[in-house]
């Protein structure tokens, strides 16, 4: 495609928030910990589901606070796109690690299906691996930095079973792409401890500063490294709340953090926060106290 239509990141969106909606904190995660872990600096990881062009470009001017940034041309990664291509290279060049997104449709057990129709988790494997491949026969060569993985189990399943499904993600990422590869997995709750070993990074909250404010952590995120732990949080209104919001994500020990006063219905990841919002949010983050 050559260019990313609003219903097709509206989609990305609705497919990036589903966590929210169908998955609960897993039953055999740890308890909650408190507020006492603390991230030193912290990254701004953005879901960049918008179209290349300015806004791009305002996202690589905040490089080297600017961490990750998931491109997402079509819900994945479409046919290629000349524009995606430019924006990534640009991105790269500027030290701003791009990865691709990727569905894995809680590997069937929602019912979600795979683009054949079916929601056999081995169907679902078979098309995860081939999206990854796709992103790295289309942008490989443009710098792309790794793979996003969307809609994300969260509990490690009977014998290990679902989180043997997303180890073996990161390992065929990493095998056929390079050790190097940065793989994220979002479940967009909290994840049990099995699953600090099947990515770089886990979004363990994606939600509104609202929820925010009263989620917990898991216990054994306040002792992961800073660099493990992803929070999205949207629907933060003003500076005020975004200095809350931030301040809360240091606290509970997020190495990668994301605030927007975007709202769900509007799609909280189709843009960048206005100028002044933006520099805030890159200086909090810069801040080690």
């Amino acid at each position: 495609m050559t260019r990313t239509s609003r219903s097709a990141l509206a989609c990305a969106a609705l497919a990036l928030t589903a966590a929210l909606a169908v998955t609960a904190a897993p039953a055999d995660a740890a308890a909650p910990m408190s507020d006492s872990a603390s991230a030193g600096a912290q990254k701004v990881s953005v879901p960049a589901y918008f179209a290349p062009g300015a806004t791009w470009d305002r996202l690589n001017g905040g490089a080297g606070t600017v961490g990750l940034a998931v491109a997402n041309p079509s819900s994945g990664p479409g046919g290629g796109d000349a524009q995606y291509t430019t924006a990534i290279k640009a991105a790269h060049a500027a030290g701003v690690t791009v990865i691709g997104y990727v569905r894995t449709g809680y590997f069937g057990s929602t019912g979600i299906t795979t683009t054949s129709g079916s929601t056999d988790p081995a169907e679902w494997m078979r098309q995860i691996k081939a999206e990854v491949d796709v992103w790295y026969r289309l942008y490989g060569t443009a710098g792309l930095g790794g793979i996003f993985f969307d809609e994300g189990q969260a509990d490690c399943g009977p014998s290990n079973t679902h989180v043997n499904r997303y180890t073996e993600l990161r390992d065929y990422v990493e095998s056929r792409y390079g050790a190097s590869a940065v793989v994220v997995d979002n479940p967009g709750t909290g994840a049990a401890q099995c699953y600090s070993a099947a990515a770089d990074t886990l979004v363990t909250f994606e939600g509104s500063a609202a929820s925010y404010r009263t989620f917990q952590p898991q216990a054994w995120e306040a002792g992961a490294a800073a660099d493990k732990i992803w929070h999205l949080v949207y629907d933060s209104p003003d500076e005020t709340s975004l200095r809350e919001t931030m301040a809360l994500s240091r606290k509970r020990n997020a190495g990668h953090v994301y605030v927007t006063p975007d709202t769900l219905a509007n799609n909280p990841w189709d843009s960048l926060p206005p100028e002044s919002y933006w520099n805030t949010e890159l200086t909090l983050a810069r801040s080690t106290g």
